[in-house]
């Protein structure tokens, strides 16, 4: 049993993580596939918790199922109490699935729901009724008092719906005088839908006599019916129970037939028909053996010799299609475990590879050009072996965008303001490590949004907005890197408040001159609040200097446009992995540092007259009539340096914080991939350092953090 509850418990977890945006997604369409979706996937985990023996989830679950089936019969209609009642139970099952200890607030909240569900079916709406707390929002408020176990899969591809229905093929023929015994069979159809969804009918007519032969209280026409349901064939049986006696019933229970075949092998049109029970093997084996003869195809002989209908014949041949493509698109499950590892391996091989090219460097004559001409293939393989895995890493941000539909609606409700969240390029990849430390800034800008961004209804009115706000998050993929939108349609960010806070803290003078650019960034200084009081979601000056934080940590950046009664944006660059990058190896003294390649804009060895001096800016060099600030990098981490004059040494021009900056190294060695290994914070706590590579000598070379090194600079 044990077992089956750790099964459920995964599968739980991944229905309720794409069940809750379908939830809200469903308030805002009213889409019918949207509450057949949600019917379907209650049903799945009504099911499921019963096998695994958790009968207080079932019975709730099943209260639910009973509700949604209203909905989708056309009883009860969808509006916000519905919404409420479904988001709400989605936190109790929550709850129920993690584990959570037994206590009076998980115990009220299901004799709440439950009571509030029995309402609802009663009355259509919870007018004059108890209301329950939206325990998600308290979530929003602080996101530790619900524990959210829910993670994001390497594969999107949720099937639980289907495994939790069988596949019945219900073959009929009724006598002819069944009309006399008082038995509609249009009534047995009715009965069959209310157990599940036809998914293919067909009549057989070849007993309908002409028009002038025809008697109208006599019965011509048999079925073959192949259906779908959540009942077990016993279910299915009793439906044709007043039939039995004067009528030819078969059931057959085809589910493993019918379901698509997991060895993925191409099965022939005679084997799937035989698998469906369309024809039995006698009438199989003649149709081969005619075939041989004439050399026609199968599913000609099938129609013309009346073993299967041209609907049926054309069933098998798109099941065989599903198949052909099925093999085509064949993918597995694999533990991110498992992944990191060879992930690491790969690392180890790159590090390995890096020493053979430098043994290379010591051997003399045609052996030295062999063993280059080796290495060089084996780097080829290994670039192509890194991308693929990478790919294999890489997972849509869609479903991580999804969950934020709920974050939106709770959030919005606390603030009184009807706010709606679009989504675009939720397909864009992006490695999985990268999207799961995404979450957090995510949240917080969204709560900074729903605050500080979208005005009152009052407000918006007043200004001639729409009364229904939109808060965007977009992604894609531009320049080797991901970009992440959060935008909203707000009253934008009033620029003389930020001034001002920014004055009152020291960080500018009164005469200073600073563009938004710089100014929107003092936002994310820890303790930076314009909010003129503190609420229960933001004003405490906590929040966005996290968002800097862990944008920091993912090597990316994040800046702030806004415009005044426009709205705001916030753009995160990341890069596509943490594992892996392409690099520069440049040598300062005796000691060699790594340079991401995607930073290095060029290098150069300047002239004396484009090296100067500016008061309040320090060293910098002339490039194309722009001043770009001169690092010394030799200074920055208090080491010798072969060159100190930089007319004499190279200066690597780098982008840095949407501006630029001039790195003066001794030699630039070359280009290569670098393994990235994170240090320890005690070993350094320099933001110009990001991590560290083993080189090919097995000596260890520091890679920059070029936006860490700007942010220093400015700072």
């Amino acid at each position: 049993m044990e077992g089956l509850r750790e099964i459920f418990t995964g599968e739980a977890q991944e229905i309720l993580q794409n069940l809750e945006p379908e939830i809200v997604n469903l308030e805002e369409t009213k889409s019918p596939d949207a509450v057949n979706k949600i019917f379907r996937s209650v049903h799945t985990l009504k099911g499921s918790s019963g096998m695994a023996g958790l009968m207080e989830l079932s019975e709730f679950t099943h209260k639910l199922e009973n509700l949604m089936d209203a909905v989708r019969g056309g009883s009860l209609q969808v509006d916000g109490d519905l919404i409420d009642i479904l988001l709400n139970s989605m936190d109790w099952i929550r709850m129920n699935v993690a584990g959570t200890d037994k206590s009076d607030v998980t115990e009220t909240l299901k004799i709440q729901l439950l009571s509030q569900i029995d309402a609802y079916m009663q009355n259509g709406n919870l007018s004059g009724h108890l209301q329950v707390p939206a325990y998600n929002s308290l979530s929003a408020i602080n996101s530790e008092v619900i524990a959210d176990n829910t993670s994001v899969k390497s594969s999107a591809t949720d099937n639980s719906d289907e495994t939790a229905y069988r596949f019945y093929r219900i073959k009929v023929v009724f006598k002819e005088s069944v009309f006399r015994n008082g038995i509609d069979p249009l009534m047995i159809i009715e009965d069959l839908v209310s157990l599940g969804r036809i998914s293919r009918r067909v009549v057989d007519k070849r007993k309908l006599p002409d028009f002038e032969n025809l008697d109208p209280e006599k019965c011509f026409l048999n079925w073959d019916i192949i259906m779908r349901s959540g009942y077990d064939i016993s279910k299915i049986e009793d439906t044709f129970i007043f039939v039995r006696d004067h009528s030819t019933v078969k059931i057959n229970d085809i589910t493993e037939a019918f379901n698509a075949p997991r060895n993925l092998e191409v099965q022939k049109l005679g084997e799937i028909m035989l698998s469906k029970n369309i024809i039995n093997k006698q009438e199989l084996d003649k149709v081969l053996e005619t075939q041989k003869q004439s050399g026609k195809k199968i599913a000609e002989l099938m129609i013309e010799k009346g073993y299967a209908s041209d609907e049926e014949v054309k069933s098998a041949l798109e099941e065989q299609d599903k198949i052909k493509k099925k093999i085509e698109s064949s993918s597995i499950r694999v533990s991110t475990g498992k992944l990191d590892k060879l992930l690491n391996l790969l690392g180890e091989i790159i590090i390995g590879q890096s020493a053979i090219m430098r043994a290379a460097e010591g051997i003399e004559g045609d052996e030295a050009e062999r063993v280059v001409s080796a290495v060089n293939g084996l780097d080829r393989t290994t670039r192509e072996f890194q991308e693929n895995l990478m790919g294999i890493r890489m997972i849509p941000i869609g479903p991580t965008f999804e969950q934020f539909r709920r974050f939106v609606r709770d959030t919005a409700k606390i603030f009184n303001k009807d706010i709606k969240l679009v989504i675009e390029g939720a397909e864009t990849e992006l490695d999985k490590t990268v999207i799961e430390k995404l979450n957090d800034p995510l949240k917080h800008m969204i709560r900074n949004s729903i605050d500080h961004g979208i005005e009152s209804t009052e407000e918006r009115k007043k200004s001639g907005k729409n009364l229904n706000a939109e808060i965007f998050l977009k992604a894609y993929h531009q320049e080797g890197s991901v970009y992440v939108e959060v935008r909203d349609d707000g009253r934008g960010i009033d620029k003389l408040r930020v001034r001002k806070k920014a004055e009152q803290l020291g960080f500018i003078k009164h005469s200073d001159e600073i563009s938004d650019e710089n100014l929107f960034s003092f936002l994310f200084m820890p303790g930076f609040s314009t909010a003129e009081k503190v609420g229960d979601l933001s004003g405490r000056g906590v929040g966005m200097d996290v968002v800097k934080t862990n944008i920091d940590e993912l090597r990316g950046t994040i800046k702030i446009e806004s415009e005044k009664g426009r709205g705001t944006v916030f753009t995160i660059k990341l890069p596509l992995t943490l594992a892996i990058i392409d690099g520069m190896l440049i040598r300062v003294g005796e000691h060699k540092y790594v340079i991401p390649l995607l930073s290095i804009v060029e290098s150069i060895r300047p002239a004396k007259k484009e090296v100067k001096t500016i008061k309040g800016q320090g060293e910098v060099v002339y490039i194309r009539g722009q001043y770009v600030s001169l690092i010394r990098l030799y200074e920055l981490f208090r080491i010798k340096s072969e060159y100190t004059d930089p007319c004499n040494s190279l200066v690597v021009i780098v982008e840095a914080n949407n501006g630029m900056l001039a790195l003066m190294v001794d030699e630039l060695i070359g280009q290569q991939q670098i393994v990235i290994k994170s240090m320890d914070s005690e070993l350094t706590k320099n933001r110009a350092i990001s991590g560290a590579s083993i080189l090919g000598d097995g000596k260890i070379a520091l890679i920059l953090d070029i936006h860490g090194l700007a942010g220093d600079v400015i700072h």
